[in-house]
């Protein structure tokens, strides 16, 4: 084997390497346990070990006794991804929308206007957390803190009012003049 390599430095390292023969009609995979060499700019590959086709492998139980004998050398205990469910993600998008057009229509800076004159500095990110909520996914006033908590990601700029302030935000915003442009 030393004589085969001559000339070869080693590079990356060992990994398992499928390789499909056919056979008549039928295809069969065969595992090898491979490892990379260099040799200059030319990268090839030397097979250490041959560990069987595929299929005879599973139904041997060999396949499994090779993966946990392996494992057992980790450093950390391994999550079996079948075993992983998720319940739920927040959402981007639908906020990241109203957020852009919020911005380009000027309304932070508005809004933020109107707090200032009426001693309300979270008037603004209240008022555009309930114009993204009734856009996305409407939900009561009492569940609207929770939603912009857990359910969506809500801009960067943006700071989370108390329940009280969108109850302040809405009196605020009622006795706002309307203006006709």
């Amino acid at each position: 084997m030393v004589d085969r390599l001559k000339g070869w430095h080693y590079c990356c390292g060992v990994f398992v390497k499928t390789t499909r023969r056919r056979r008549g009609d039928k295809v069969y995979e065969y595992l090898s346990l491979v490892e990379s060499v260099r040799d200059g700019a030319k990268v090839g590959h030397n097979t250490l070990l041959r560990l069987g086709e595929v299929t005879a492998l599973r139904e041997s139980g060999q396949l499994e006794r090779i993966v946990a004998s392996l494992e057992s050398h980790l450093r950390r205990e391994r999550v079996d991804a079948g075993s992983l469910a998720a319940v739920g993600a927040p959402a981007v998008g639908g906020v990241a929308a109203v957020a852009a057009v919020w911005q380009r229509l000027g309304l932070g800076g508005w809004f933020g206007e109107v707090g200032d004159r009426r001693g309300a500095q979270a008037l603004g990110h209240a008022v555009f957390a309930m114009v993204a909520n009734r856009l996305v996914a409407p939900c009561s006033k009492r569940r609207l803190p929770e939603w912009a908590a857990c359910d969506v990601v809500m801009p960067e700029w943006w700071s989370a009012p108390s329940s009280d302030q969108y109850y302040r935000a809405l009196d605020a915003v009622a006795r706002v003049p309307v203006i006709d442009p």
